[in-house]
């Protein structure tokens, strides 16, 4: 129980909203112990009739048991409806109260998180726990501490009206109550399993869905499929073995209750004949058993699937418990111009991994000039602007912005102030103009419109038949690669930030896409101070300063004169490529 409660801590402000409709199934559970009172005494009534005769007195005292009984019914119904109402809004609030506060937690991760774990894993813990928890408050709300109320209350009754029927009662129902906490003790290792294979299944798809175009291309969907399936498989045998436990019990839970109601029927049925009880006391009795089964079957079945859901919670208590692992500092202020950056003695190792990425990195960027980043794959390039961005803390060394730890800036500030072009562009389903308001919510059309301009994107944009209210589909699969990075690059100047990090885009374009490409990037990045990760030489030779890496390491650092002059490897690698090659470095060093 301990994770629900950890959940219940999400949603204090529902406490109150959670006593009422408890209170209120409370009241109905005490209007329903008065019907089976009211019924005994109609038929002992009429019992009583057969024998001495019906008179007016009897007709009298049998219609104001009915007129109450009607009362007790219509009362019965408004409490319905007001229990109804209120157990659905509190169902619906708490489900999406849960997931806001999921996400805002989410959100708060360091992207580390989310390189370690499949999105579609994420979305079926969150699922599956927030529907699941809203369920259990409902079932609670709705029943199941009335319920509980109501069992007792029954109880005291059958003690102080039919003692021996009450030790029957309080005898069968603890050991009802027990066959369902075992079910829950037994099968939890089972919930376990089969919710982490929900979650891999879960993840297979969601990974299937968003890389589609690579699955087909490759012809692999039996393969996708394949490894869907084993999850399923092996969601069905642990469900299956969980299932079979439960009908076992579920039978034992119903043969108790039966050997229950026939024992006290047959107790009442001779106390009834030695003149012990009424006739009326047997229909008592039996309308009691009714209500305390009718009772039983939701406490039942709110112990069991308290297990499912104690397990759903525990999923999503797992993401609670992690933590950013690049927080602001408590005296963190607001970054709102970027003068320099710097790099000292900077390494970095990836979480998990054993060896450092990055080692002892120096370099300075003033504002309004640009860095160029060269080398071959899996060198450190991409790392750089990942620290640069704040996705990551140095292992060791330093970051200072305009000659300060970069950690004294807030991290929205600091990528507030950035603007990013990558390779891989990924744009939401939504439309091209949706897209490009991301960078800035408040732009006006006019400025939507001129941003795409400045990026060429217009060009193709107009030609669509609903122009920028085209949707662009999942990661803009509708678009051709060049119309995407046209999109990227607009969507960029539409932010207008102080540093851009390019990702050159360019290298897999036909010429006509590059060319506009890369006028749209000129643009982008003139007068601004620019981070430029190089596959090709021909495009940074007018950086203000490049660097040269090689195993995590500066091999060299300069302008393009001066690396020229040096002649190390890059020198080397600009002489075997020419400027028409479309050669990147990992070809070149091949």
């Amino acid at each position: 129980m301990k994770n629900i409660w950890r959940l219940f801590g999400l949603i204090p402000t529902y406490k109150t909203r959670l006593l009422k409709v408890v209170l209120i199934n409370t009241a109905l559970g005490l209007v329903a112990l008065l019907v089976p009172i009211i019924y005994k005494y109609v038929l002992d009534s009429i019992v009583g009739a057969v024998g001495s005769g019906f008179t007016a007195e009897v007709e009298a005292k049998i219609f104001t048991a009915l007129a109450m009984l009607l009362g007790i019914y219509l009362v019965n119904v408004a409490f319905e409806y007001v229990s109804e109402r209120l157990s659905d809004f509190l169902f619906i609030d708490v489900m999406w109260e849960i997931r806001k506060k999921m996400f805002r937690h989410l959100s708060t991760l360091s992207i580390d998180y989310y390189e370690q774990n499949r999105s579609g894993e994420i979305l079926e813990k969150i699922g599956n726990g927030t529907m699941s928890f809203a369920r259990w408050v409902y079932m609670i709300a709705d029943g199941t501490l009335s319920t509980f109320i109501s069992i007792l209350l029954i109880l005291v009754f059958l003690w102080i009206k039919l003692p021996v029927i009450g030790l029957v009662m309080t005898i069968a129902l603890p050991l009802t109550i027990y066959i369902s906490v075992l079910r829950v003790l037994k099968t939890k290792p089972l919930r376990r399993e089969w919710m982490k294979r929900a979650e891999k299944g879960m993840g297979e798809i969601g990974e299937t869905l968003s890389q589609v175009s690579t699955v087909r291309s490759f012809a692999q969907e039996n393969y996708k499929l394949e490894r869907y399936s084993k999850e399923v498989d092996d969601y069905r045998v642990y469900r299956l073995r969980q299932a079979r436990y439960e009908w076992g019990i579920n039978a034992g839970r119903g043969v108790l209750h039966m050997v229950t109601i026939v024992l006290s029927i047959g107790i009442v049925a001779i106390g009834t004949l030695k003149g012990t009880y009424t006739v009326g006391d047997i229909l008592l009795v039996s309308l009691y058993f009714q209500q305390l089964r009718g009772n039983l079957g939701p406490l039942s079945r709110a112990i069991a699937e308290t297990g499912d859901i104690e397990t759903a919670a525990e999923r999503m208590v797992e993401i609670l418990d992690v933590q950013p692992t690049v927080v602001d500092l408590p005296q963190a202020k607001t970054l709102s111009e970027l003068k320099s950056i710097q790099f000292k003695d900077v390494s970095f190792q990836y979480p998990g991994k054993e060896t450092k990425i990055l080692k002892n990195i120096s370099f300075m960027l003033n504002s309004g000039q640009t860095l160029a980043l060269v080398g071959p794959s899996g060198v450190g390039k991409t790392t750089i602007t990942k620290l640069l961005l704040r996705f990551y803390a140095p292992t060791s060394g330093k970051i200072l912005i305009n000659g300060e730890p970069i950690e004294n800036f807030t991290q929205d500030s600091v990528r507030g102030l950035i603007g990013t072009v990558m390779q891989d562009v990924a744009l939401f389903n939504e439309t091209i103009e949706e897209n490009l308001r991301f960078a800035r919510p408040k732009a006006t059309e006019e400025e939507i419109r001129s941003a795409a301009k400045t990026a060429h994107a217009d060009i193709f944009i107009d030609k669509l038949q609903l122009n920028y209210k085209t949707l662009v589909g999942e990661r803009g699969i509708k678009l051709s690669g060049g119309e995407k990075q046209r999109v990227a690059i607009a969507r960029a100047i539409l932010r207008d930030p102080q540093l851009i990090i390019l990702d050159e885009a360019t290298s897999s374009l036909d010429s006509r896409s590059e060319q506009f490409v890369q006028d749209g990037l000129h643009k982008l990045m003139s007068n601004k101070t620019a981070v430029v990760i190089a596959h090709r030489l021909s495009t940074v030779t007018r950086a203000d300063k490049i660097i040269v890496l090689e195993k995590g390491k500066v091999l060299e650092q300069g302008n393009h004169d001066q690396l020229l002059k040096k002649k190390g490897l890059y020198a080397k690698l600009f002489s075997i490529q020419s400027p028409s090659s479309d050669k990147t470095i990992d070809e070149l060093l091949s």
